[in-house]
């Protein structure tokens, strides 16, 4: 049987409430090893340095966890740095195939069974369904692809040995296939995260990680993340799954 390694990374989890525990979860949960990297920050409490020890260090983890200096972040510039770091954690793996998602990214349970079946295909790599959640955890964006904040065909599983590109939110798999792509889906929580924290995060990313220059205009006009300057009414519906058993304390916080 084919095996499978999961990976991720995360940065300022704590500070911009990323679900970073509950994707790393959700990896465990249907990798035979999972890599994650991190780094340390200046917000970094006690309590999640003992989780990550905790997962990591238990009898019979899968998890490996590895922390970089920071310097190796302050030296990479522009989106290129998240694809860089993702395949430092991919690096890490010796199996089969690799499963990324990211850390404000969750598998859906539903899809386990699925993506188990595709490794053993042999292809060499899977479009998903990625779903972006906006204004509500209970709410998806279902505009026009060219108005969906990022992609919702992704490809994150592929045979090892394929690297993420870009700004990381693809493994670069010459054609990969579609016969799973209803049936493995990533549930993005990144845009529902607690909005006090919204905008500094959407600013960091644009000017610290990005390079934009600058960040977007419509977050002046507010003070808290408003989510409807962007996308309401008919952009929206409701969702038509129930969230992973994982998220619904995080969820529940969120509403």
């Amino acid at each position: 049987m084919a095996t499978l390694g999961g990976f991720l990374f995360f940065r300022d989890a704590e500070k911009y409430d990323y679900c970073y525990q509950q994707a790393i979860e959700s990896l465990s949960a249907i990798c035979d090893k999972v890599s994650v990297v991190f780094f340390p920050t200046s917000d970094f409490h006690e309590p999640e340095i003992h989780w990550i020890a905790d997962k990591w260090l238990s009898a019979g983890s899968n998890i490996s966890a590895y922390q970089l200096p920071i310097t190796i972040w302050n030296d990479m510039k522009g989106k290129t740095k998240i694809a860089h770091i993702q395949n430092i954690a991919a690096m890490c793996l010796d199996t089969d195939y690799q499963l990324l998602v990211q850390a404000d990214e969750v598998i859906h349970p539903d899809s386990y069974k699925s993506i188990k079946e595709a490794i053993e295909t042999g292809a060499e790599g899977f479009l998903c369904e990625r779903v972006n959640l906006w204004g509500t955890p209970n709410h998806m964006l279902t505009v026009p692809l060219e108005r969906q904040p990022c992609s919702v065909s992704v490809v994150r599983l592929t045979k090892r040995g394929y690297w993420c590109y870009d700004d990381g939110e693809n493994i670069g798999v010459p054609h990969p296939s579609t016969a799973f792509y209803d049936k493995i889906k990533i549930v993005h929580y990144g845009f529902v995260r607690k909005k006090e924290v919204m905008k500094a995060k959407i600013i960091n990313m644009q000017e610290g990680v990005f390079a934009m220059g600058s960040h977007d205009a419509k977050l002046d006009q507010c003070e808290v993340f408003d989510s409807k300057l962007w996308f309401d009414g008919e952009d929206l519906s409701p969702i038509n799954f129930s969230h992973p058993e994982i998220m619904n304390k995080w969820v529940l916080e969120r509403m």
